[in-house]
């Protein structure tokens, strides 16, 4: 297990509330203005506000999970649903992946992102039929699946034949390969600060892997250890909840500033609100080294600014 950083002292009410309101403020500019920016492919502002959904959902169930009213008082709370939760802290960095990639070159990412999952949701129904076909309920809803995929691609303006000789959407892993000699993006180098160190853990647990044990495990087996142990694992829950909740909210804040930077929305006061979210996570040394290393200067350069 890596070692682990000092429990900072961060109040949830300098930011828990904020940034979810932020992120639903963020959300709508998207779909509402978003599409003026970018009115082709027509989809991209709603993948993107989508994702950032996605993510904040993710954010509001860590809170929802973790409230201490819950932990306290709820006799059906359990410390292995706060355990079971964090790989989806990988799902969190893959949308902040996805939508940074996208924004690289929306009229072409966009397109290439969603021709990816039809062509993989075509190969899945093909594999099923092979597989299952002949079966008169299989067959049934088989069928009713490509009949509603081919509209929705249809409908977004795809061929099926197009589709399946797209390119599969790169995975963030496979992203982050280049060829020998060849050095990497600053986009790339900035999305590999995600898969080093602690955050390396994420995958670990995501995936089942034994270093994602090594953080989670005791949580799984709390009622079999011993009373005079128990404690521990309340101590334990405790420095866990302190550790991950400030870097899923600052996934969710990366995400935001990147919109931000993007689209310029104004009104709402969206940038001193950034501003003043980031001020109050900076106090946790690994969401400082987020700002320094990308969204200071980012945000200066597209005059994102406190004031």
């Amino acid at each position: 297990m890596s070692p682990q950083p000092l429990k900072p002292l961060l109040d949830g009410k300098t930011f828990q509330k904020q940034l979810g309101e932020l992120a639903i403020t963020i959300a709508l500019k998207v779909d509402r203005e978003g599409p003026q920016q970018i009115p082709t492919p027509t989809f991209v502002t709603a993948d993107i506000s989508l994702l950032i959904r996605q993510t904040l959902n993710t954010y509001d169930l860590f809170f929802f999970l973790n409230a201490d009213e819950r932990r306290q008082k709820d006799t059906e709370y359990r410390a292995a649903y706060s355990a079971v939760s964090l790989p989806l802290i990988r799902c969190m960095i893959d949308c902040l992946y996805n939508i940074t990639v996208i924004l690289t070159n929306p009229g072409l990412m966009a397109y290439r992102f969603r021709a990816s999952g039809y062509r993989k949701i075509l190969e899945n129904l093909d594999a099923d039929e092979q597989r299952y076909g002949g079966d008169p309920r299989w067959d049934d809803w088989i069928g009713r699946i490509r009949r509603f995929t081919q509209t929705q691609l249809c409908n977004d303006g795809f061929t099926e034949a197009e589709v399946r000789q797209a390119k599969t959407w790169k995975t963030l892993s496979a992203y982050l390969m280049v060829k020998k000699g060849v050095s990497l993006t600053p986009h790339q180098e900035f999305l590999k600060t995600l898969t080093y160190g602690f955050w390396r853990e994420y995958s670990g647990m995501a995936h089942g892997a034994f270093e994602g044990l090594l953080v989670t495990g005791a949580f799984y087996v709390s009622k079999e250890i011993s009373h005079e142990l128990r404690a521990n694992i309340d101590t334990m829950l405790d420095n866990t909840i302190s550790i991950h909740l400030p870097r899923l909210s600052a996934i969710l804040l990366c995400i935001l500033t990147e919109v931000q930077v993007y689209f310029k929305f104004d009104g709402a006061r969206i940038n001193q609100r950034l501003h003043q979210v980031w001020d109050a996570l900076r106090i946790v040394p690994e969401v400082e080294e987020l700002y320094t290393e990308r969204y200071a200067e980012l945000m200066e350069k597209r005059g994102i600014r406190s004031d």
